[in-house]
């Protein structure tokens, strides 16, 4: 496995944008993008899962050179009510043979290494895009409009359960949504 490579947010917004793929921006980015000062780790889309757009960003993504950072694995749910990742066998030639199927969307959920930096796919977890989009706010990131996860979602995400790497981020999260920012209906 390579080192973490951290996003080019810019460059792979306007990639995914000339692509013509749908998505909504959340986790760091998100966060980053609200006013929320951090370096995200990766850029987190949730792509529309129909199978056009996925075709198209599975064009993005051969373009990008993308290649799943793996292990493979599967989501399950926890007695806490937790989602976590659990890892099957996974060898450098299964992650180099990956290949998306846009009647499929999870086979687009991976972590990806790309040209551009990490670019994390989650076409559930942190809610779908038909959940984000309706409240998702619109930004411009390098000429670029990008929808990005209101802050209401974004703290839906981050609090239940609440993870301890996460409270400075819903602290800051908060405090946006109190001054009334991030296009929630209270806003």
């Amino acid at each position: 496995m390579t080192a973490r490579e951290p996003p080019q947010v810019a460059a792979l917004l306007a990639r995914l944008d000339a692509g013509g793929v749908r998505h909504v921006v959340s986790g760091s980015v998100a966060a980053m993008l609200h006013g929320v000062a951090l370096e995200p780790g990766d850029l987190d889309v949730v792509p529309a899962t129909d199978a056009d757009n996925l075709a198209r960003l599975a064009d993005v993504l051969r373009a990008l050179d993308a290649r799943p950072r793996g292990p493979f694995g599967d989501w399950t749910r926890g007695d806490d009510g937790e989602w976590r990742w659990t890892a099957r066998p996974t060898i450098d030639a299964d992650l180099d043979a990956w290949a998306p199927d846009p009647a499929d969307s999870a086979t687009y959920d991976h972590l990806f290494r790309t040209a551009l930096g990490d670019l994390d796919v989650v076409p559930w977890l942190t809610g779908t895009y038909d959940e984000l989009a309706p409240r998702a706010t619109t930004r411009e990131v390098d000429g670029t409009s990008v929808r990005v996860a209101s802050i209401g979602e974004l703290l839906a995400r981050l609090t239940v359960p609440r993870r301890a790497k996460d409270a400075d981020r819903v602290d800051a999260l908060r405090a946006l949504q109190r001054e009334g920012r991030g296009g929630d209906p209270a806003s």
